[in-house]
């Protein structure tokens, strides 16, 4: 079973983990896990996922579309 953090940095959001630390998503990863914990519907997952990330990094440097975190949230939901 792989981990929400295993599955968000291989990912890496915000490509920064060539150049940040490791743990660079930890606040992120433990909300996603907070939010998986109480709902599991995919679709709310990727609005969250898409919606977390935009905030933490902003559009300049987040990209992702909401299809692609839909793929990850789906990958997420099939770990649990």
């Amino acid at each position: 079973m792989r981990s929400v953090k295993a599955i968000i940095n291989q990912w890496d959001p915000a490509d920064l983990l060539m150049h940040a630390p490791e743990n660079e998503y930890h606040s992120e990863i433990e909300a996603i896990e907070s939010f998986v914990a109480t709902c599991s519907d995919i679709i709310a997952l990727a609005e969250y996922i898409h919606t977390l990330f935009l905030r933490a990094f902003g559009s300049d440097v987040f990209t992702a579309s909401p299809k692609e975190c839909e793929e990850i949230a789906r990958k997420i939901v099939s770990t649990e």
